[in-house]
């Protein structure tokens, strides 16, 4: 991990004053960040986060169209490495700790000077690299339990009993049952091996699974072990991917083997996911073999989903991601290759085509086009109806009666 990197930075606020002050008077550069977008909603902030995927977003909490709160929540879902601190008034911190407490880098207090704010960034810039940093820490007493976990993978005559295999693995230090299910994922970096990859995988999948894992060569390979399915796996690699692109430069090849139903078909799992990660290293990504959703069909469906269901406020990449059980920011990358736009833009379009249909086509009141476009809140559809059109519902409604004058 090199000292002192540089992080992107995202700055969110609805004071215009305070926003440029902190963009403009505020030398980010010299602290070790980048400032790479700015934001006075918390509906352009979240459009920007998954645009630019920063690594550190700094912002209000009471904002317009979406609270600091859920943007946080939303952003770190399309960007799980994404480290927040807040920058609001002290009322505010006491609703916002009572949710997201542990996700936050730091919680700083308006009013502040900008030489305090800077000292502040110091420490914030810090902290974030320390935890990065802890992502390529190796695990103690991880090494009876590696060699375990290779023997019963590596090992084409080892079939052991689902119960003789859970016990070796619990000798060497593994929670883990007996009963679970199974999935074996291998991984390398474009540039071949690095002895820190492995106890950064172990770190990020055992907050989801059971998992202990080796190194082959230039492979990292992973047992996974669940009882409760395998809903967080692509979050898992999304994160994965991202640590390693933030560390090296480079998002980790991944291949994964099917679900098996037994720890005894460990080695059957671990040859798919070597073949996995052959058609990875072709194909420059991520290839999982039979039993997980073809990646453009899941694409094509999350398009479905905002077709038919636009009008739905609480609709979002974080919300159909859920639905088809993979994780936001790998779907929202995969949707941006596919149709090369964000899942919000696309959203935004249809809602927009919508509205403009409505107005153009119909008497109904526009707190009524607002709402059958998904925008409970009035003002929050003008904001965006104005943003895609360059002018509000109401002057495009009296231009459009005019021209048909």
């Amino acid at each position: 991990m090199e000292k002192h990197q540089v992080l992107t930075v995202l700055v969110a606020d609805d004071e215009p004053e305070l926003l440029g002050a902190v963009c403009q008077l505020i030398d980010w550069e010299s602290l070790g960040f980048r400032l790479v977008g700015r934001a006075g909603n918390g509906l352009d902030a979240l459009q920007l986060v998954e645009a630019l995927q920063p690594d550190f977003l700094l912002t209000d909490i009471r904002m317009p169209f979406i609270s600091g709160t859920a943007l946080t929540r939303q952003a770190k879902a399309v960007q799980p490495l994404l480290q927040v601190a807040f920058l609001s008034g002290y009322d505010d911190f006491e609703y916002a700790k009572a949710g997201i407490e542990d996700e936050i880098v730091a919680y700083l207090l308006k009013p502040i000077s900008m030489a305090e704010l800077t000292e502040e960034l110091r420490k914030i810039h810090d902290k974030i690299e320390k935890r990065l940093a802890s992502l390529t820490r190796p695990q103690g007493g991880a090494e009876a339990l590696r060699m375990v976990t290779a023997t019963m993978l590596l090992d084409e005559y080892a079939r052991p009993e689902p119960s003789a295999a859970a016990e070796s693995l619990r000798s060497a230090g593994m929670e883990i049952r007996g009963d679970e299910h199974i999935v074996v994922a291998a991984f390398s970096l474009p540039d071949g091996a690095h002895p820190e990859l492995l106890p950064m995988a172990e770190r990020i999948f055992s907050r989801a699974f059971s998992c202990c894992g080796f190194s082959s060569g230039d492979r990292t390979v992973l047992l996974l072990a669940s009882s409760n399915g395998f809903g967080r796996l692509y979050a898992s690699l999304d994160e994965l991917r991202q640590a390693t692109r933030r560390a090296w430069g480079a998002e980790a090849l991944a291949g994964l083997s099917k679900e098996y139903a037994s720890l005894g078909e460990g080695h059957a799992a671990y040859l798919e996911a070597m073949e996995a990660l052959k058609i990875a290293r072709r194909g420059g990504g991520l290839y999982a073999a039979g039993g997980w959703d073809d990646m453009a069909m899941l694409c094509a469906r999350a398009l479905k989903i905002i077709e038919k269901e636009y009008m739905d406020e609480e609709l979002s990449l974080q919300s159909v991601s859920e639905r088809l059980h993979i994780s936001a920011n790998y779907l929202g990358a995969n949707i941006k290759k596919f149709y090369g736009d964000t899942f919000m833009n696309l959203l935004i379009q249809k809602r927009m085509d919508v509205a403009l249909k409505l107005l153009w086509g119909g008497s109904s009141r526009i707190a009524e086009v607002s709402r059958r476009c998904g925008y409970a809140d009035q003002s929050y559809f003008g904001y965006c109806f104005k943003k895609y059109y360059g002018k509000s519902p109401a002057r495009m409604r009296q231009e459009q009666k005019e021209a048909n004058a």
